[in-house]
């Protein structure tokens, strides 16, 4: 289709083969298929080239669009490969979003801009289904226990630490507290905190450890999924917590203080994670090693 426009834009098959880079003999072959194939006439040769038949000018009319239509579609094929067309559905827990997260986001719309970013607030345990079964492409996530974490979910994801996260103790603002926290100090009071999970240990499994191993007393542990609900709890004078130092640092609406952990496990492995027994669209292999590079120094800068 495409030498059959070319021919009749140029009106003449040497001025299309050249053109087309191409030489004279095997366009001619190609229109005499063209026209065998379709059992009409397509062009007719005069003294100063060729025109279309009436047959050839509605071709041309639609030919016209067809090529314009298929280069097009190749143009977004070859966006796709690159990885700057398609979607990318990422999970990300609520303080990443507001904190490391930006950092990523804004390299990665500055190599692939039109891309489609979902971003998802889901529990570990969904996350991980959603990386088996196609509905998400990657995960941004913390663990307590990295190498427990990578033994329980080798069959399904990759997974690639990027550092260390620091906790804190995040208190009601009454001003009165110390300058450390320990763990055996917060079981005095309602602490709030993520669910434990059984296949990617986080931060709630580490709440429970270290309450167990620094205190004598039965600790009130009261779960919650949202970082915002626990803020809001804490900030009210209900309980309280331990969160990423650094999703805490300005909260409008919701003052707490942070105060340093003085004993026991006092970080998260932020981890990349994405699935193991699918391929990959290049859109989401480009986030993949950006997120390598963007977000790594910032992690190991918080450790």
């Amino acid at each position: 289709m495409r030498y059959f426009v070319e021919i009749v834009r140029h009106g003449s098959l040497s001025a299309a083969a050249k053109a087309l880079h191409m030489s004279q003999p095997p366009l001619s072959t190609t229109l005499a298929a063209l026209e065998s194939e379709l059992g009409v006439k397509l062009l007719e040769r005069t003294g100063r080239g060729v025109i279309p038949t009436e047959a050839g000018q509605l071709l041309m009319e639609r030919g016209e669009q067809i090529v314009r239509e298929s280069d097009q579609l190749a143009a977004e094929l070859k966006r796709h490969g690159m990885g700057v067309l398609g979607s990318l559905r990422l999970v990300a827990y609520m303080p990443y979003v507001q904190t490391v997260l930006p950092r990523v986001l804004a390299a990665y719309r500055r190599v692939a801009p039109s891309v489609d970013i979902q971003i998802l607030d889901l529990r570990p345990e969904e996350a991980l289904a959603g990386l088996e079964h196609g509905t998400v492409d990657v995960a941004l996530m913390t663990t307590s226990n990295h190498d427990l974490s990578a033994q329980l979910n080798r069959s399904s994801v990759n997974m690639h630490r990027l550092g260390e996260v620091e906790l804190v103790a995040v208190l009601p603002p009454r001003g009165t507290w110390p300058k450390v926290l320990s763990w055996s100090a917060l079981a005095h009071h309602p602490i709030f905190a993520p669910p434990a999970t059984s296949r990617f240990p986080g931060l709630g499994n580490l709440v429970l450890s270290e309450l167990a191993q620094h205190s004598d007393r039965r600790p009130d542990i009261r779960t919650v999924n949202q970082h915002q609900a626990v803020l809001a709890q804490v900030s009210a004078g209900i309980g309280v917590a331990v969160s990423v130092h650094e999703a805490t640092g300005t909260n409008v609406g919701c003052p707490v203080e942070i105060r340093p952990l003085s004993q026991g496990q006092r970080t998260l492995t932020l981890e990349l994670v994405w699935p193991k027994q699918r391929e990959l669209p290049e859109a989401v292999t480009r986030f993949l090693t950006l997120a390598r590079e963007e977000l790594a120094p910032r992690a190991r800068g918080r450790s």
